[in-house]
């Protein structure tokens, strides 16, 4: 009697005389044979890995790897096999097994990750005798791609156990804490630091508590800031884990070791550690939870103070303090001890020298004033897209781009309003007529309608940052060309178009084919008898009728040439017909455009259409959906982009000339290299910096950009309302695309 090995449990079972060549059940598990992975560019069910690895399910998946449970056959033991798969660099074809590489620089990205993933199975591997660390077992290239194999362990991460017993007993949280820390000194004795610990990356397999997930681990520098990559998890990572360069060390970790012990105990997922900078709300964990001992409640705030220097610098010195060997006050008691010291220490200082002071003293007074903004309150409303995001994500993120600036001026207070996308342009109007705009404020598109409250930006442009035009792209076309617009409103970013091509079809070897190296030269490309057809994004139709030749400009009211109008009616001829909103939203064009978004997302995400025509705002939204769409260029002899992310100040600013100049340096500090790259190319990408660095020293690396540099090189740009214009793009999407009225007909209407 034959007898088969099942692709999810493992288990032998016997196959009863007559059934060799059928697909069975297994009779342990009840895994059906033949099933197919559960996304199509997984790697099959009984694949085989270096003839000696048999490929089963898939146990994990996120955006650099793929997990598989797999059978070694020459040891005859399960084993956990993680194969280097980053999303948006690379697609498979469903049952092959050989990666394909996207060309360009995507490929130098793809070899660059590579060798991270291998350093990665490398660090590992050298901690194979640990009782605390994830035991690597092998790795090897194979396929185009790489694989870690590692034990299996048998039961279920922190994180998973924590959603269905949210508060632990304070014995069994030092019990999960206390392995996190054996494995950590394992880690910093080889200067090593994990920089991802936190409840997804602590196993818990029956009696044995190990730390899995190495890909963010960098080594140690504490005595200078080192450039590093941002890989973090929300709510458990320190502030210095969000900046590119900063020093880090073992207090890195043990930030992340005190948050996952905070949430153990709480039941409450710590906030993040850059709100904390700004505010800091965060509960003592004995606040919260009445029965955490103070000595544990001090540990754990002193392990998760923001500041660095206020936290244990070892995990022996934190180990310590939560099993109460050495006594702890908390941040708050110990920094008021600090200021106590401090002030005695000057006190005494000051009566040895104040009779030397003099000048000297008036000129660092005078020196200080020159290089430091006054006491100021600035006001400022930025927009989030809460279609993507939530209020808490964004915060986080602005408060990271301006946390620099704040280090820097610390006498100005930065009251910052972060609004969802689909009230904001409502509240900004509403501000204006009661008279109450912040004092800086920011739009994705300009509106000209805010320039009557805007003041000039005459000192902003005469800031020595951006007297070098060189430095910016545009930026002298733009101040040359905008008018008013230029004088008050400071563009940070440019948008450009983008054609997301579906590219993970299980049967369409030949659309799949075409996307590898296509560009779009014209609409009718995308709507070929064999496709699905396209949907072109209202907020693009400027950038793109323009591109292809057409006019498509607004003064009072609507214009469209032949060539425009054409465009336009061919965009109605696509095979792939667009649902029209509820009837509920039609009364209001911005709530049409939003739920027409939320259609348009939903048949994206079904892979029902073949081309989506956006831009780079919908950069984020594709690339979540592992390989599914690859994003491609717009080919003309000229490419329309646009202006975006506008600044403003307040003219009521006049009447505080400290809130002024601390306004108008907040523009000055966002239009720098750092704040463009956090603002434009960390985490949520949304526009190409106006800087240049900000954008030419990182799109080597980046795929999905690599042919925005050929944009650059044929730009050309219109200078219009761009709300208005925007607001007529839906309502002409509305009538003629969706709901199929004659466009001269509802030209005519308008």
């Amino acid at each position: 009697m034959a007898v088969r090995r099942c692709m999810n449990c493992m288990k032998e079972f016997s196959v009863p005389e007559g059934y060799e060549n059928q697909y069975l059940s297994c009779p342990h598990c009840g895994f059906v044979e033949g099933t197919p992975p559960k996304e199509p560019f997984h790697l099959y069910p009984g694949t085989l890995l270096q003839d000696r690895y048999l490929v089963g399910v898939v146990i994990g998946c996120g955006g650099f790897g793929i997990t598989y449970k797999a059978w070694d056959i020459e040891f005859g033991v399960v084993v956990a096999i993680k194969e280097y798969f980053p999303a948006g660099l690379v697609s498979r074809e469903p049952g092959q097994q050989k990666l394909n590489v996207y060309e360009g620089s995507r490929k130098n990205e793809f070899y660059q990750g590579l060798d991270r993933f291998l350093e990665e199975a490398r660090r590992t591997a050298q901690f194979e005798h640990s009782k605390y660390i994830v035991q690597v077992k092998n790795f090897f290239q194979e396929n185009n791609t790489a694989y870690i194999v590692m034990e299996y362990l048998d039961g279920g991460s922190l994180k998973e156990f924590l959603r269905n017993n949210p508060v632990l007993p304070v014995e069994d949280a030092i019990s999960i804490t206390d392995s996190v820390l054996g494995a950590l000194k394992e880690l910093h004795k080889e200067g090593i630091l994990h920089r991802d610990i936190g409840p997804g990356n602590i196993f818990l397999s029956g009696r044995s508590i190990k730390i899995i997930d190495f890909g963010a681990a960098r080594l140690s520098d504490e005595t200078k800031e080192v450039t590093r990559s941002i890989v973090l998890t929300p709510g458990f990572a320190p502030p210095e884990q969000y900046q590119t360069k900063s020093k880090q060390g073992p207090w890195t970790d043990i930030y992340a070791v005190a948050a996952t012990l905070y949430d153990m105990v709480t039941g409450k997922k710590p906030c993040e550690s850059t709100d904390r900078l700004m505010d800091d709300m965060l509960l003592d964990p004995n606040r919260v939870n009445p029965q955490v001992p103070e000595y544990l409640s001090n540990a754990i705030m002193k392990g998760m103070a923001v500041n660095p220097e206020m936290r244990f610098r070892t995990v022996e010195e934190f180990s310590d303090a939560i099993h109460n060997n050495t006594k702890v006050l908390s941040p708050k008691e110990e920094l008021k001890k600090r200021k106590k010291k401090r002030l005695l220490l000057i006190a005494a200082i000051s009566c040895i020298v104040l009779a030397g002071i003099g000048v000297a003293a008036i000129g660092f007074i005078s020196s200080y004033r020159k290089s430091h903004l006054r006491s100021a309150t600035v006001r400022m409303w930025v927009p989030y897209d809460d279609e993507w995001t939530d209020r808490e994500t964004a915060e986080a993120h602005y408060q990271s781009i301006f946390q620099t600036f704040s280090e820097k001026n610390p006498d100005v207070v930065l009251e910052m309003e972060c609004i969802a996308e689909s009230e904001y342009l409502g509240k900004l109007e509403s501000a204006k007529q009661a008279g109450t705009l912040p004092d800086v404020f920011l739009t994705r598109v300009l509106d000209s309608d805010l320039l009557s409250e805007a003041e000039t930006l005459e000192n902003v442009y005469n800031d020595v940052e951006l007297q070098n035009t060189e430095n910016y792209y545009f930026l002298n076309q733009y101040r040359g060309n905008a008018g008013e617009a230029a004088e008050k409103a400071l563009p940070t970013g440019i948008n450009v178009p983008i054609v997301y091509c579906r590219f993970a079809d299980t049967a369409d070897s030949e659309m799949i084919s075409k996307t590898r190296s296509a560009s779009i030269t014209d609409l009718g490309q995308m709507n070929s008898e064999e496709s699905l057809g396209y949907f072109v994004s209202a907020k693009d139709y400027s950038m793109l009728i323009n591109t292809f030749g057409g006019s498509y400009r607004y003064n009072d009211k609507l214009v469209l040439d032949d060539t425009a109008s054409g465009l336009v009616t061919e965009m109605g001829k696509s095979n792939f017909k667009a649902e029209a909103p509820a009837a509920s939203v039609t009364s209001d064009n911005a709530a049409y455009g939003k739920a027409l978004d939320g259609i348009i997302a939903k048949a994206v995400g079904e892979g029902k259409i073949d081309y989506y025509v956006g831009d780079m705002r919908d950069l984020n939204r594709f690339e979540s959906m592992a390989g599914m769409y690859v994003p491609r260029p717009v080919n003309a002899d000229k490419i329309v982009l646009e202006f975006c992310d506008y600044w403003y100040i307040n003219r009521k600013v006049r009447d505080d000339k400290d809130v002024q100049r601390a306004a108008e340096e907040l523009l000055v500090y966002v239009m720098m290299e750092d704040a463009q790259h956090a603002m434009h190319m960390e985490g949520y990408r949304d526009a190409v910096p106006i800087r240049r660095a900000a954008f030419e020293n990182v799109d080597t690396e980046d795929s999905n950009l690599s042919f925005v540099k050929d944009y650059m090189l044929k730009a050309e740009f219109l200078y219009e309302n761009q709300a208005k214009e925007k607001e007529y793009s839906i309502n002409l999407q509305r009538g003629v695309i969706i709901d199929k009225k004659d466009l001269r007909e509802w030209l005519e209407e308008q």
